[in-house]
């Protein structure tokens, strides 16, 4: 470590739980962040509360600042935490968080990187488990004494906005795919469930209603191929050099193990548990037990199809539910021409191979933040200064 770095305590560095709501503030409505909404600083939703008919939960209580960080003090393993830059409206998080404010010459995206080393979490999350309780927890004093490497704040400055950066061109494909995606999902609509583009065409009378002449009902299994996942002989929680193959559960990625599957796309979906997550998979995988996997000529076609499909209509569980191949299979769908569905598989890849490229890119970005972050924050690469 450079000879101008120091170590200090979280606690020097940042104010913890600076501030909390109380009702004198007044507000109407309230934008609320609970601990099983963020994921390693990307936030899945926000609940807008209107104060005025909807009670405040007992949690919503820590305000939020710009630049704050906020860190879940339950099972530090389940990393989430991230950094608030620009805060909505009347925002507030659950009292499961911690708030870390930066101190004046602390800069707080650096610190926030630094806290989001694997290294760290592993740290926080031992500690955790030796409380007894139900369940791992930190207290608030675990990350007050925590030491933090400490360089002069240019060098922090320059480490935070490296890979701020990066975090933020990840970001943005992230928003550009789900543009891409929204369009794929409404030409699907206008061609398939409106009709728009066959107006001009007669239209016949079927069971679901008028469509097009030449159209016909028909069943989803005529355009695809159902499996089961099966349950990986090997797993590891985290990505190895031995165990790079991803597990693919109901709805996300839920381990890896040494060898694939499906080595050719796929859609996933969930057989037992998770249902209405269709989740489009490029590359080699292994989808778990808990999983249906599909294959189709027209793939994007029946990725829209299984995306519309209500699956609580054809859940055969009491306690968990279940679904079941042939139920699957037997879905009752409109059948366009041939020429039609190659049309709309055209028109679609070249819209979803913009999100694979994106998605290719964001896992190479990843990789280099990930490779960065522990070399950056122990001065083995050095920064320039400007």
């Amino acid at each position: 470590m450079n000879s101008k770095w120091t170590t200090a305590r979280l606690k020097d560095l940042a104010l913890i739980n600076r501030e909390s709501y109380s009702r004198s503030d007044g507000w109407d409505f309230v934008n609320y962040l609970d601990t099983g909404s963020i994921t390693k600083g990307v936030i899945d939703k926000i609940a807008l509360i209107d104060l005025r008919h909807e009670k405040l939960p007992s949690r919503a209580r820590r305000k939020v600042a710009p630049y704050d960080i906020i860190y879940s003090t339950v099972r530090p393993n389940q990393e989430h935490y991230g950094i608030i830059r620009h805060p909505v409206a009347n925002m507030l998080v659950s009292t499961g968080f911690v708030t870390i404010t930066a101190k004046e010459g602390v800069d707080a995206q650096y610190l926030y990187y630094y806290l989001s080393q694997p290294q760290i979490t592993t740290y926080l999350h031992a500690i955790a488990e030796q409380r007894v309780s139900t369940y791992p927890a930190l207290n608030v004093s675990d990350l007050e004494e925590l030491p933090i490497t400490v360089p002069p704040l240019r060098i922090q400055q320059e480490i935070g906005e490296m890979l701020s950066c990066l975090d933020a061109k990840i970001a943005l494909n992230k928003r550009i795919n789900e543009n891409l995606e929204e369009q794929a999902q409404a030409i699907f609509k206008s061609w398939f469930v409106d009709f728009e583009p066959f107006q001009d065409s007669d239209f016949v009378e079927s069971q679901y209603g008028w469509i097009p002449q030449g159209w016909r009902l028909g069943r989803l299994g005529e355009f695809i191929e159902v499996t089961s996942g099966k349950r990986p002989i090997v797993k590891t929680n985290q990505r190895t050099p031995n165990n790079k193959v991803p597990v693919i559960g109901a709805s996300r990625v839920m381990g890896y193990t040494n060898e694939s599957l499906f080595d050719d796309r796929v859609l996933v979906i969930g057989r037992v548990g998770t249902h209405g997550v269709v989740q489009r998979i490029d590359f080699p995988c292994w989808p778990s037990d808990n999983t249906l996997v599909i294959k189709s000529q027209f793939y994007e076609f029946a990725y829209q199809v299984l995306k519309r499909i209500d699956y609580s209509s054809i859940n055969r569980g009491s306690t968990q539910p279940l679904i079941t191949q042939r139920d699957l299979r037997n879905q009752v769908i409109v059948v366009p021409p041939e020429s039609v569905l190659r049309r709309y598989e055209d028109v679609a890849s070249s819209l979803l191979e913009v999100v694979r490229n994106n998605l290719r890119e964001n896992q190479t970005l990843s990789s280099l933040r990930d490779t960065l972050l522990p070399k950056l924050m122990s001065g083995e690469i050095e920064v320039p200064v400007v």
